[in-house]
């Protein structure tokens, strides 16, 4: 890793600095050790002393006391007048002393010597004193600690006088701790210690504080009997040696670093100084020679001699030959053929004074054509710069030749022209090419160009003012007539032409035919606001209209309605007949919805099959009656593309724009979700938003019923129920039902099929739905045989998403041949829409099965495409007609004849029709009369649990 000169300056002091400090530390902790060790040795004599002192001065006083109990006299008439005489002249002999009492045989004190206390003590027990002597003989000083009345400390002991005859009494000393302590040992210690004096927990003396992180001496030493520790520490005194030597140590290694950081500094600051001046030489554009004064003997310059030159010189000047490089500065330029220079430079060097030239060069010795040289004096020589603007010079010649080029191009340009003119607007100059484009001579123009002017901009004189205060304009547009009377749209582009004085003497500039730029931005603007396929608004206006009209509302306090249509069975088209009759759908339904359209009305194509309505200045009760007309017109609207007829739908969600809509994203987002209702409801219906909707909620939380399903097949919360198809004009062979799926919530309650099986659809979860229901169904019918012998159909449901599924192909074929149902008597039901989009797949589907002797149903046939080619391809048994159709017939006579058209053509190609949502006898009675083969529908039978009808054979057969 290489290092800045910077890093090396602030680095090298640093770690300077770090060592010396290090040093100084290391000798700072070894003066402290021997000043630790110093102060400790003198403590431990010092405690010594102290301990002898006392105990010494203990020992004494008890002696004492021992000396007068021995002289007792056994028979004194007056022995408290020889106590206390005795006992006065020991405490004058002895000091220390506080007071000494006399107490009789019973403990109760006779007298004492000090008078202040005698009244207070007198016929009072020892045990105040804080002496507990007791009856048994002690030889040994019984001794206490007290607090006197003051708060000071007392040491007190006593003993019998005769330890064997109780009858002489007691005596007892006591010792004020505080002032004897304070007299021996702070004349041992003065303040050159600080200790501490215990007697147990009890502190009885303390001089300074002892600090921990110096050696504290402990000395055990004895008192009247009583056991004390003594702690002394030596104090160092006004200085602390190792923290001066440190201190001084860390301010000599900063003075020391800063020093040489200094000195450091200094010489990377000259290296630097001198490398800069060597790049900016070296990366300098100009040649740089550095020339040193040659002198004769008269001290006169002569001639000069090459010093120093960069790398430039040695690129522009041809230094192959050593006699150039060599040479002298005369010689050179005599080679060079510019010798006339040497008096030139021999002057600067004496007067100082700098020359400047360009010289035009034909030498083989230098590379440039053209250079410019510049001569300095430079010390006692010469610095010579010489410069190669070769290309400069060539470039003006260029620019010359340019400028008559762009004047020859500027009179032949297209779609534009130059112009000048004068403050009052006179055209001085204008190119040619104006005759391109308006047809007039440009001598014709500038006479005459406020004649063929048709409009000016509506802020011309802000423009005008513009100009005139020295400011350059936007572009402007000018309508012209050309010569022919026809309309040209000129862009004109100003711009202030100053003199040398910054005064306006003329505006230039740059007029361009936009006629057909103008044109082409009308297109685009179209374009970019409609839909290329219908002609309506797009998505990007729509949104913009909406908002206009929102804020409408809000102002006017009006309503307006929003109507989101989806078409449906649009994708069918799409998917069997390609996109071309796709957007032809489209083109027709645009049209079609744009019927009795008011001209505030906005109407947009949104998405590939969606469409935006908004009725302006109607509510949605005043809609409702269009939105029905609008159902029938395409309910009964029939799209024919080459040989195949399309019945589409539409669902609508109606959202009503009031002052309180929040946002226009917000009321599209309503309108969709209504939209999806009326979708949910059984489609080519319109459906109002409704914030408390139970739909509308459903579809708000489609994610939670993808879960819920989800759980239901892992909890195994689904339940087979059938309803009966009953045969009308065929034999009763047996039973024939179809086998339907209802999903139980945790609770326990059924859930709407018409929710939870769309959702399925859109999240890919029917092929697992309808694996449970094909194994459950074979399942209940292999457990109940008896029914399975009177049973003719069952038929099951299969999604689109199914047929496509060739595992679960291999699933069915697996489970039927190992199964007791007979194949025949499975029929699978796939819708007419799955089928087609799916045709590939649903063939082979189709085939695989029907050669193990399944049956199939075409369901829902006619709601999305009536085109009988397919059926005629479709190897199904069964046509079951969509209910759309069979519902009404009896009143519709469209759907009557839609039916009867479907069963006689069904029957043509050998299959059998079943007719559903069969609601009423006159219905049934209807489709007999045409030859349907059999009906399904409430009429007929409800769909019901299919257990009870399992359990309904088994009771009987049992």
């Amino acid at each position: 890793m290489r290092f800045k000169p910077l890093d090396r300056v602030n680095g090298l002091p640093f770690a300077l600095f770090l060592i010396l400090c290090l040093i100084f530390s290391l000798f700072s902790l070894y003066l402290e050790n021997q000043e630790q060790r110093r102060l400790a040795a003198k403590a431990k004599v010092v405690a010594q002393q102290v301990a002898n002192s006392i105990e010494v001065f203990s020992a004494d006083r008890q002696r004492a006391l021992k000396d007068l109990m021995i002289t007792w006299p056994e028979n004194h008439p007056n022995p408290t007048d020889w106590f206390n005489a005795h006992a006065v002249t020991m405490q004058h002999v002895l000091p220390g002393f506080d007071d000494i009492v006399w107490a009789d045989e019973q403990q109760l004190v006779q007298w004492n010597i000090k008078g202040a206390d005698r009244s207070r003590l007198l016929y009072r027990p020892l045990s105040d004193l804080g002496l507990e002597l007791g009856k048994t003989p002690v030889v040994d000083f019984v001794n206490a600690l007290i607090r006197n009345d003051k708060g000071r400390y007392v040491a007190v002991v006593g003993r019998a006088i005769n330890p064997y005859d109780p009858s002489y009494g007691f005596v007892a000393a006591s010792f004020d701790l505080e002032a004897t302590l304070a007299v021996m040992v702070g004349e041992l210690i003065g303040s050159d210690f600080s200790l501490t004096l215990q007697d147990g927990e009890h502190r009885l003396m303390a001089n300074g504080v002892l600090h921990q992180s110096e050696p504290i001496i402990e000395q055990q030493l004895q008192f009247a009997g009583r056991q004390w520790l003594l702690k002394l520490q030596g104090n160092r005194g006004g200085f602390e040696i190792g923290r001066i030597v440190m201190a001084i140590g860390v301010l000599m290694s900063l003075v020391i670093s800063i020093f040489l950081r200094r000195q450091l500094r200094s010489a990377f600051k000259l290296n630097q100084s001198q490398e800069r001046y060597k790049a900016a030489s070296e990366s300098s554009l100009d040649a740089i020679l550095v020339l040193q004064a040659v002198q004769d003997a008269h001290k006169d310059i002569i001639d000069f001699e090459l010093v120093e030159s960069n790398q430039v010189a040695r690129k522009i000047f041809v230094t192959d030959s050593p006699y150039l490089v060599q040479s002298t500065l005369s010689q050179q330029l005599q080679a060079l053929g510019h010798a006339e220079l040497l008096p030139l430079c021999i002057q600067v060097c004496l007067t100082g004074k700098a020359h400047e030239q360009y010289l035009e060069t034909s030498s083989d010795l230098i590379l440039a054509q053209w250079i410019k040289i510049q001569i300095v004096k430079a010390g006692n020589g010469i610095a010579v710069t010489i410069r190669d603007i070769t290309a400069r010079r060539l470039n003006q010649q260029a620019l010359k030749e340019s400028e008559e080029k762009f004047r020859r191009l500027v009179d032949g340009l297209n779609g534009h022209f130059v112009y000048s003119h004068d403050l009052a607007g006179r055209i001085n100059y204008v190119s040619s090419s104006v005759q391109d484009i308006l047809g007039y001579s440009p001598e014709y123009f500038k006479l005459n160009y406020r004649h063929c002017v048709k409009r000016n901009p509506g802020n011309i004189e802000q423009i005008r003012e513009q100009l005139h205060s020295g400011q350059r304009p936007d572009p402007y547009v000018v309508e012209y007539f050309n010569k022919n009377g026809e309309i040209r749209h000129i862009e004109y582009r100003d711009s202030p032409v100053f003199d040398h004085e910054h005064k306006l003497i003329a505006i230039e500039g740059i007029g361009r035919d936009v006629t057909a730029d103008l044109a082409l931005q009308q297109q685009v603007y179209y374009q970019a606001n409609h839909d290329q396929l219908t002609g309506l608004y797009n998505r990007y206006a729509f949104d913009r209209l909406l908002k206009e009209r929102l804020a409408l509302v809000r102002e006017q306090k009006s309503v307006s309605t929003l109507c989101y249509i989806d078409m449906d069975q649009f994708k069918l088209v799409n998917d069997s007949c390609g996109h071309q009759a796709g957007d032809e759908l489209l083109r027709q339904v645009a049209n079609l919805l744009a019927t009795s359209l008011k001209s505030a009305d906005i109407l947009a194509r949104v998405g590939g099959d969606e469409f935006c309505l908004v009725y302006a200045d109607c509510a949605v009760k005043e809609v409702l009656d269009k939105l029905g007309k609008m159902l029938n017109a395409i309910r009964g609207f029939r799209f024919v593309w080459e040989d195949k007829v399309f019945h589409i739908g539409a669902s609508i969600g109606v959202a009503e724009i009031t002052a309180g809509t929040i946002s226009s994203t917000e009321l599209i987002k309503a309108a969709d979700h209504a939209c999806y209702s009326a979708k949910n409801l059984g489609r080519n219906r319109y459906h109002v938003f409704d914030e408390s909707d139970q739909q509308l909620n459903y579809q708000q939380s489609e994610l939670e019923w993808v879960n819920e399903i989800q759980k239901a097949l892992l909890g195994d919360r689904f339940e087979l129920f059938y309803q009966v198809i009953e045969p009308l004009n065929q034999p009763a062979c047996g039973r024939h039902y179809e086998i339907l799926v209802r999903m139980l919530s945790e609770q326990g309650e059924y859930l709407n099929p018409g929710i939870f099986i769309p959702v399925a659809e859109r999240y890919g979860l029917m092929n697992k739905l309808d694996e449970w229901v094909f194994n459950q169904t074979i399942n209940a019918l292999e457990q109940h045989p008896a029914h399975l012998d009177v049973l003719d159909k069952c038929a099951i449901n299969l999604s689109g998403m199914t047929l496509g599924n060739d595992e679960f192909l291999d699933k069915i074929v697996l489970r039927l041949k190992h199964s007791s149902v007979p194949p025949e008597k499975i029929c699978f039901e796939i819708t007419e829409t799955a089928a087609v989009t799916n045709l590939a797949a649903a063939s082979r589907f189709i085939d695989v099965l029907r050669d193990l002797g399944c049956r199939f149903a075409l369901d829902d046939f006619g709601a999305g495409m009536s085109s009988f080619t397919y059926l005629k391809n479709m190897a199904v048994d069964y046509v079951k007609i969509d209910g759309s159709f069979v519902r009404n017939m009896c009143r519709d006579r469209s759907d009557y004849a839609t039916v009867k058209a479907i069963h006689e053509i069904a029957t043509s190609m050998g299959k059998l029709t079943v007719a559903e949502f069969v609601s009423d006898q006159e219905t049934r009675q209807a489709l007999a009369g045409l030859g349907i083969g059999y009906g399904q529908g409430f009429a007929l039978g409800k769909p019901a649990p299919l257990h009870s009808l399992l359990r309904e054979f088994s009771a009987l057969a049992s």
